[in-house]
């Protein structure tokens, strides 16, 4: 009888055993409640943003795109003692006057940056504030070199280490040193794009560019003794033509700039190339309707359209 009695007192207490156990399962939430944010644990996160302000700001004050900054290029001055300025070209302006080419950009507010050219080469660099400070003439502008013509008909301008004598005196009257810029800019290369007659050239690798005759043609004997006719453009590009007594198109070449440089056709090759009955004066049209030139090799060409007046003076 005790032995029952013992094992039922057993058992009741091995169930509140069990039942404080199971009861005891629910009080996790008293856990969730201990885990709430205190309010070190607050502050923690309100940091978070303040961490990254300050890079965010820095990313904003910083240099922006040059699509958006620089729009048209870079400009760094650096004087004779070593300090250097970097101006963004904000806006640029290109035009042709006879044979003289013009690119005139905006450095901010009121500073400009002048490149005169004529058949490629610099004839006139000239910086300042609303007038003319520093300046380079002829062969003293050095370093100006033009990149080819993209499909859109924009070129790169370089200057590198550019040397511009003070024109303008300072405060105190005195001369000081030279500047030395280097730029990279943007331009519209083919400025006499709305010259007519013209020849627009599409190379294989997808440029163009527009050849615009200044000055009419020149005019020659081969060695051949057969007429050689030429065609100047402001770049220092050529088109030569070569025809026979009778005026049949023997061959016609490019040479004078590198993206055309030794393209040529040679008789039957010549397709689309034909000359009108001459006028009043004697001139007569070449028109060029999809000729095609190649390199030596093959390895370069362009397709040319468009027309070119020999003068019958």
């Amino acid at each position: 009888m005790k032995r029952l009695i013992l094992a039922v007192l057993l058992a009741i207490a091995l169930l509140v055993v069990a039942l404080r156990w199971w009861t005891a399962v629910p009080e996790p939430l008293a856990v969730d409640d201990g885990a709430k944010p205190s309010p070190t644990a607050t502050e923690a996160p309100a940091a978070k943003p303040s961490s990254v302000a300050p890079t965010a700001l820095a990313v904003s004050a910083g240099k922006q795109s040059p699509d958006e900054a620089c729009r048209e290029g870079e400009v760094v001055i650096t004087s004779a003692a070593g300090k250097t300025e970097q101006h963004c070209a904000d806006s640029a302006l290109a035009s042709q006057t006879g044979s003289r080419r013009r690119y005139r950009y905006v450095l901010g507010r009121d500073a400009y940056l002048l490149i005169d050219t004529t058949a490629g080469a610099a004839t006139r660099v000239e910086y300042g504030h609303r007038s003319p400070e520093y300046g380079c003439d002829g062969d003293a502008c050095s370093g100006l070199m033009f990149g080819k013509p993209d499909f859109n008909g924009r070129q790169n301008i370089m200057l590198s280490g550019t040397a511009l004598a003070r024109e303008a005196p300072v405060d105190d009257g005195a001369q000081d040193g030279p500047v030395t810029l280097t730029a990279r800019l943007s331009a519209l290369g083919n400025v006499g794009a709305v010259c007519d007659p013209g020849v627009t050239l599409n190379f294989s690798d997808n440029s163009y560019t527009r050849f615009c005759a200044f000055g009419g043609n020149g005019y020659a004997q081969g060695e051949d003794g057969l007429p050689v006719y030429s065609f100047s453009n402001v770049d220092g590009g050529v088109i030569k033509l070569r025809t026979d007594q009778a005026g049949t198109i023997r061959g016609i070449e490019m040479s004078g700039e590198s993206s055309s440089e030794g393209l040529r056709c040679v008789a039957a090759a010549c397709a689309g190339a034909s000359f009108s009955a001459p006028d009043a004066r004697g001139s007569r049209t070449l028109a060029l309707i999809g000729t095609q030139l190649h390199s030596a090799d093959n390895s370069r060409s362009a397709t040319l359209n468009g027309q070119l007046v020999l003068s019958g003076d």
